[in-house]
């Protein structure tokens, strides 16, 4: 069954975006057909980290408001992956929140496994928590970023609760070093999932290659370190087992 996976944070420049991609771009790699929605405002960020941002037309925008049709709004990424940007400058931004962008999620997902980026800060009211099967909460390994993250957690687990259709909480670890972690006075992983209150979806290292090519807007490093573990991630997501420490460059503090 298709999902709907939405990747969030509860304060800004914790890397969701580049989580959301990368995730995304790992699913639709594994051959599942994936659709990427991006619901932060201004700009076309996503589009950007892609690699596509002189493709795109139509956006998030103009699907809501009537001008166009979802497919008409898809850019193609390659490797069954498709990414509805949002709009770059508009009379008006349709809210992440807004009954618009839910149906554009519902009808996404009766073809695509969507992965939606959203605002930090954006506390998903009931109707969002609805619409989503899972949370993914992204997070840097710091005392304020995980307590924020807390705090968030649980504002979607009590909306969620309030929904017919609960949906899940998963910690995500962006651009995480074991080195960040304990200089916040954190001794290991178990204790960030213990912090923040959510199952751990993944830890996604710090990765040079990965930002520089997100920065630049070139097509991500399929071959970096950020995507072999976004693969992981993925994974789990979708229901596998895979083990946390893949020993491909650094051993987690565990």
């Amino acid at each position: 069954m298709a999902k709907k996976i939405a990747f969030i944070s509860a304060l800004g420049g914790q890397g969701t975006s580049l989580a959301a991609a990368y995730t995304a771009l790992a699913a639709a790699s594994a051959g599942r057909q994936t659709a990427l929605v991006d619901t932060c405002g201004f700009g076309g960020t996503l589009s950007y980290m892609l690699g596509t941002d002189g493709d795109t037309v139509m956006n998030l925008n103009d699907v809501a408001t009537g001008e166009c049709s979802v497919e008409e709004a898809l850019a193609d990424c390659g490797e069954n992956l498709k990414l509805l940007s949002a709009c770059s400058f508009s009379e008006r931004i349709i809210s992440p929140l807004s009954v618009e962008v839910r149906r554009v999620v519902e009808s996404l997902s009766r073809e695509y496994d969507v992965f939606a980026d959203i605002p930090a800060g954006t506390l998903p009211d009931c109707g969002m928590a609805g619409c989503f099967d899972m949370f993914v909460i992204c997070s840097h390994a710091d005392s304020m970023s995980l307590k924020y993250s807390s705090k968030l957690c649980r504002f979607i687990r009590r909306s969620s609760a309030q929904t017919a259709n609960p949906c899940e909480t998963r910690l995500l670890l962006t651009e995480f070093t074991p080195e960040q972690m304990k200089s916040s006075g954190i001794q290991d992983i178990d204790r960030c999932i213990d912090i923040v209150g959510a199952r751990l979806a993944g830890v996604q290292p710090y990765d040079n290659r990965a930002l520089e090519a997100a920065l630049s807007g070139q097509p991500p490093d399929k071959e970096c370190e950020m995507m072999r573990y976004a693969r992981d991630t993925a994974e789990r997501l979708f229901g596998k087992r895979v083990p946390l420490d893949s020993g491909r460059s650094f051993r987690l503090p565990i």
